[in-house]
């Protein structure tokens, strides 16, 4: 090997500096490397694909940049070993530190790293080229540990949101307890996310956005599975409001079955007076709701503090239904009651305005016109008034009145 021409003083220390420099750079790239996020990643059990092979090949090329730095770092300190012997050093001493700066020193092998051995005809490089491809390279590996890097992040940032919904539904069912809660779902949907980000994270390269088909599949499966997870929080928080709208529910119900006991109260009085003053109401008895709705409640209190919260929204909503068609069924038997009353008002009403225009008529003394009218005046003024028998009485006398005025005679 031709040895290269021996540099000066001043340009083997021009030379000495701009190599140090150099390897302070690649120094700072160097620690960069080894503290990058992406090389925890890269160094991950259980890569598979894509990431694999990258994650392999990223390792081959950092194991030849520590060997070049390893060896770029001992001929440094060499030279300036060298070069400290003398401040002015002789034409020997300028032909070893030229030989040293500028000669093919660093065998290397096929695989990048650098040879202790170095067979006969070896790749050898000169210093400043070791260094030039040093931080070529180190700037390369942190530019693929980064992407490696922004990958897992990307994977991260995808599987964040469902994992915190998964979190706070799983809480939400620790906190309702075992009864009537989906907790078998919520174990399912965990044990898929899992499985999801385990196969996921394997080769976080394949699935990163515009990854190709395994990154659709990722998106179907987190669609599928937010989709689900929405629908067993909804039921959640069904439970969860029934647990917490309970007191409200409960005082709304309290509320009402004290209008179902008034109602009951009313309608009886109502009825009794009915009863009294007209026949054959054909009413039905006044329901006593009242006492089968309290159990009620005090048993759906019962469950509220034992939490059994399937059988506490059934017979919540069944407790509910029943006190608001007991508070139909009083006002109904009440109107039904002051109904028949009304009737009788308007039916001597009626009978009333008849015999004004019997008299506006001069059908006032009319023998069997009056007749008729006392006929039904007795049914509607007795008591109990047989309402039917009123309804014809009053029907028989409109006619009569009719007729008459109808043929004009008196």
């Amino acid at each position: 090997m031709t040895a290269p021409v021996p540099l000066s003083r001043d340009e083997v220390d021009v030379a000495i500096v701009a190599l140090g420099a150099a390897h302070d750079r690649i120094s700072a790239a160097m620690y960069a490397l080894d503290n990058h996020p992406g090389l925890a990643t890269a160094r991950l059990p259980g890569l598979t694909g894509r990431t694999e092979r990258y994650a392999a090949d990223l390792a081959a090329q950092l194991d030849a940049l520590w060997s070049r730095f390893t060896a770029l770092g001992a001929l440094l300190d060499q030279l300036r070993t060298l070069r400290g012997q003398q401040s002015r050093p002789g034409d020997e001493e300028l032909a070893k530190l030229t030989w040293l700066l500028r000669a093919p020193v660093v065998p290397v092998g096929a695989d990048g790293m650098v040879l202790d051995d170095a067979p006969p005809g070896a790749v050898r490089l000169p210093l400043m080229e070791l260094a030039r491809q040093l931080e070529t390279g180190s700037t390369d590996a942190i530019d693929r540990l980064s992407v490696l890097d922004e990958a897992a992040s990307v994977l991260a940032v995808r599987f964040g949101p469902p994992s915190e919904a998964l979190t706070r539904l799983r809480a939400a069912v620790d906190a309702l307890g075992p009864d009537g809660v989906p907790t078998a779902a919520v174990d399912r949907l965990g044990e898929r996310l899992a499985d999801a980000y385990r196969e996921a994270s394997g080769d976080p390269l394949a699935v990163a956005p515009g990854g190709g088909p395994a990154a659709a599949a990722l998106d179907t499966r987190l669609r599928e599975l937010a989709a689900e997870t929405a629908t067993v929080a909804g039921e959640v928080d069904a439970l969860v409001g029934l647990r917490d709208g309970y007191p409200r529910r409960a005082e709304r119900l309290r509320a009402t079955i004290v209008e179902v006991e008034a109602g009951e109260e009313a309608a009886a009085r109502a009825c009794a007076v009915t009863e009294e003053k007209i026949a054959n109401t054909g009413l039905p008895a006044v329901p006593d709701a009242t006492p089968a709705l309290r159990a009620q409640l005090a048993q759906l209190d019962q469950l509220h503090r034992e939490r059994r919260w399937s059988r506490l929204a059934d017979e919540l909503a069944a407790a509910e239904r029943a006190a608001a068609a007991a508070v139909e069924r009083a006002a109904g038997l009440r109107d039904a009651a002051d109904g028949l009353l009304e009737r009788r008002a308007e039916l001597r009403g009626r009978l009333a305005a008849y015999r004004a225009k019997a008299a506006r008529l001069g059908f006032a003394e009319h023998t069997e016109l009056s007749r008729r009218h006392r006929a039904a005046e007795d049914l509607l003024y007795s008591s109990p008034c047989d309402l039917p028998a009123a309804t014809r009485a009053l029907s028989a006398y409109q006619r009569y009145l009719n007729d008459l005025s109808e043929r004009g005679t008196t």
